[in-house]
């Protein structure tokens, strides 16, 4: 493949493909000299050179009262491309979730490592007004700090939401029922002791939150039959373990 059709695929033009290749040729030159082995103006050269500095191929060197303009090392192009494709590629699951959904069928999103799940938690799931779900407050701490639970805890409260939850009995559960209780969020039972689930479900509204705190990924899922059955499943749970009361402060 042609170096200039692989310079326009990465976004530059004709003009800029050519004054790149031309800087990259001559080292460090200034414009007079890049616009005449170029075979463009000065002016245009100017501009072009502008261009490519704004895109990142061409580093501006001052050197006294003249300004020099020299290629980015291709190595380095290379890099951040590669970069831009992985920091594409992390989000590629749910563009591709987007791309598929239809009317009629479930939304999926998907989210991976600690930031993105933390997101959904702050704009989404700590948003709604109902919540009941079994949690695992001891794998949650593995990738949530105690202050960042709090700040949960806080923004449900902030917006009127309650949250019933089917919890396992640990040291870290103690400290989030303290501060469940303090802001009067809902009612809590606890698991059976021989009881573990390794995913943390959280059902709201019409959608289905599964949560792995091991592996760092989320998966949403927006259908109301999947929810009113993950819904159901839980409310036979809840019927069917006593109730904790919550401990005054």
């Amino acid at each position: 493949m042609a170096l200039e059709t692989v310079f326009q695929q990465l976004g530059l033009t004709t003009k800029e493909t050519a004054v790149y290749l031309t800087v990259l040729e001559l080292g460090q030159a200034p414009v007079l000299r890049i616009a005449h082995k170029a075979g463009v103006k000065r002016p245009t050269a100017y501009v072009t050179l502008a261009g490519l500095h704004e895109k990142g191929f061409v580093e501006i060197i001052p050197k006294g009262t003249t300004t020099l303009y020299q290629a980015v090392d291709p190595e380095i192009l290379y890099q951040r491309f590669e970069e831009r494709v992985k920091d594409f590629g992390s989000v590629l699951l749910e563009l591709r979730s987007l791309f598929s959904a239809a009317p009629g069928k479930p939304k999926v999103r998907f989210y991976e490592g600690k930031r993105s799940i933390l997101a959904l938690y702050e704009n989404d799931i700590f948003r709604a007004k109902e919540i009941i779900g079994v949690v695992s407050m001891k794998d949650v701490r593995k990738f949530l700090t105690w202050e960042e639970e709090k700040g949960l805890l806080h923004l449900l409260k902030a917006n009127g939401g309650r949250i019933r939850d089917l919890l396992e009995d640990s040291l870290e559960t103690e400290d989030y029922l303290k501060e469940k209780n303090r802001l009067a969020l809902g009612e809590t039972k606890f698991l059976p002791s021989d009881m573990h689930f390794n995913v943390d479900m959280l059902v709201y509204e019409n959608t289905v939150a599964m949560v792995s705190p091991k592996n760092m990924i989320a998966v949403l899922i927006e259908d109301v039959a999947i929810a009113s059955a993950h819904r159901q499943f839980l409310e036979f749970l809840w019927q069917n373990i006593n109730t904790i009361e919550a401990s005054p402060l």
